[in-house]
């Protein structure tokens, strides 16, 4: 076998098995906004696959910092996984509003420093920011700004004064109380789970469909592969995604006919 025929293999491998252990996105989407912040990056990734295989769509959203650092490794290594999708940078709000949550798994200091200021001049503060206005449940791993990660002192920038600790943690309070649930990498997926299991499971119970759950990230990758989507009995259509379905003519059919 060719060697560069092994991640695509893989990637086949996946996106066969994970509908198995529990993938089928029925529960949801989650935007993943990725900050600069590089710490304990490996356990991201898994964090975000085991997210995927809860049964959540993940819709990725990456600062410019962190596009240039990792984008692309990030999108390999979610290779194969279903239901992963980009945030449109221009469509985010759309993207927001159909979310259950949004998740920032590697924080930075930059980031948590403009959600404290309530200064929303990029994708991932906009949409951390946007997020805690629209009441949605807010994640951030602080291990990024965690001045006692094992990442920072083999890097030898953990030697901060107490003043600039001081700062950090009154940032990170700060956001806590907008209403941010700040936890480690490595919770996070047990994090996401007990807060919206807590927050209204009950009134997401009834909105969850018995089969598909069409969103406007469906439509736009039907879109781009010229395709229509043809839906279950059960399937569930969101309002923006028939909106959206209308303005780029993709042709939503249900049992041989086209949704009214």
């Amino acid at each position: 076998m060719n060697p560069e025929q092994v991640p695509r293999l893989v990637s086949e491998v996946i996106s066969r098995l994970a509908p198995r252990l529990g993938a089928d996105g029925r529960r949801g989407s989650l935007v993943v906004a990725f900050s600069g912040g590089t710490a304990s990056f490996a356990e991201t990734l898994r964090q975000c696959r085991l997210l995927v295989l809860d049964g959540y769509r993940l819709r990725l959203a990456f600062s410019a910092a962190a596009e240039q650092l990792f984008g692309s490794v990030v999108r390999q290594g979610l290779d194969g996984f279903p239901h992963v999708d980009q945030v449109d940078p221009v469509q985010w709000l759309g993207e927001l509003l159909e979310s259950r949550a949004v998740l920032c798994p590697m924080l930075s200091v930059n980031t948590l420093s403009k959600v404290s200021l309530l200064t929303a001049d990029g994708l991932v503060p906009n949409l951390l920011l946007h997020g805690l206005f629209m009441g949605k449940p807010a994640v951030l791993a602080r291990d990024g700004v965690a001045l006692d990660d094992e990442g920072r002192r083999d890097l030898g920038i953990d030697q901060a004064t107490p003043a600039l600790r001081q700062a950090l943690d009154d940032r990170l309070r700060t956001v806590a109380g907008y209403g941010c649930r700040i936890t480690d990498v490595r919770s996070l997926h047990a994090t996401v789970n007990s807060v919206l299991v807590s927050s209204s499971p009950r009134a997401w119970a009834g909105a969850l469909p018995a089969g598909q759950l069409i969103t406007a990230a469906d439509v736009r990758r039907a879109h781009r592969a010229d395709e229509g989507l043809s839906l279950s009995p059960s399937a569930l259509v969101t309002p923006l995604a028939r909106d959206l379905a209308m303005q780029l003519g993709v042709r939503l059919t249900r049992n041989g006919g086209e949704l009214q």
